[in-house]
Formats: structure tokens, C-alpha cells, sequence
């Protein structure tokens, strides 16, 4: 791989991670405000990041044909999935079983964890997020009231984690290339 592609890749990774960051603290505020909001918001985001996810996906594994129907299939398989536990959800939330709120944290937390799962077997960027996200949906359920105050710092360190990671894969294939 050419130092120019391993750039636009590395580049691919980060504009995908600052979006999924973005988007959650965006859900986090909706959360917060509209305790109803919650719910739509995170009902339509799954979507979302199922395509961001497939997407980045796609362009990172695009050299191998191959490889690239195989994941993609494993990948669409698993989002599949989480949208029918949202579908789910939806069913428990219609029917008064479940609160639109907690609902909402609920889908937020299959978020973070599909993402998590798609990180350990996919791609490494997956497991930050579904750890941010997660740290989200834990934030939203204990600290209520102080919301804003822990998880914003714990993205800002995740982000931080990921970016010392990056840096030393970067440095461990640049020298591998120098033997």
C-alpha cells in the first residue's frame, strides 16, 4: 500500500470517527432536552450509521474484491440485525411496554455495542466508537444531571486513545517499510 493511500485512509477513519462523535453528542443534547426526542433520534441515526459504517467499510477493503463481498455481507448481516431490535423496540414502545426514553438509551446502547462487535471483527475505528457510544448511554442512565460534565471529557480522551493509536500503527508500518 502506497504512502498516499495508507494517508486517505487514515484520513477516512478520522472524518468517520469525528462523525460518529459528532452525531452522538448531538443525541446526547436531543436526550437531554426532549426526553421524547430521544427515542426518534436515535431510531433514525441507526440507519445512519449503518450506511457511514458500510461505507467506510467499503472504501477501506475496496482493493480485494473478495474480501470486500465477504465483509460487506458479515457487516450488512449484523445491521440487519440491529435494526430489527430496533423494529423491535418500536413494537415495546407502541404498545407501552417500554418508555420512549429508555427506549432511546436502549437503542443507544445496541449502537454501541453493533459498533464495538464491528471494531473487534471488521475494523479497529468501530471498537473506539461503540466505546464512546457506550460511555454515552451509561453517562445518560447515571449522570443525569451532570451529563455534559463527564462524558464530553471521556469522548475528548477516547478520541485522544485513538489518535496515540493511530500514530503508533502509523509509526510501526513506516518502519517495517525502512527493512
Amino acid at each position: 500500500m502506497e504512502k498516499k493511500e495508507v494517508n486517505h485512509h487514515m484520513k477516512a477513519r478520522i472524518i468517520t470517527l469525528i462523525f460518529f462523535i459528532i452525531c452522538s453528542l448531538i443525541g446526547l443534547v436531543v436526550s437531554d432536552l426532549s426526553k421524547d426526542g430521544a427515542w426518534n433520534y436515535w431510531r433514525i441515526m441507526a440507519p445512519i450509521f449503518a450506511v457511514a459504517s458500510l461505507g467506510l467499510t467499503f472504501y477501506l477493503r475496496s482493493v480485494s474484491k473478495d474480501l470486500i463481498i465477504k465483509t460487506i455481507w458479515h457487516e450488512l448481516v449484523q445491521w440487519i440485525g440491529l435494526l430489527g431490535m430496533v423494529f423491535i423496540l418500536s413494537v415495546y414502545v407502541s404498545s407501552g411496554i417500554m418508555g420512549r426514553f429508555e427506549a432511546g438509551l436502549f437503542v443507544l446502547t445496541l449502537l454501541a455495542f453493533n459498533l464495538f462487535l464491528l471494531g473487534v471483527y471488521i475494523e479497529i475505528t468501530f471498537v473506539f466508537i461503540g466505546i464512546i457510544l457506550a460511555l454515552l448511554s451509561l453517562g445518560a442512565g447515571i449522570f443525569a444531571a451532570y451529563l455534559y460534565t463527564v462524558i464530553i471529557p471521556l469522548s475528548l480522551l477516547v478520541i485522544v486513545a485513538f489518535f496515540f493509536y493511530l500514530k503508533k500503527r502509523k509509526r510501526a508500518s513506516s518502519s517495517d517499510k525502512d527493512v
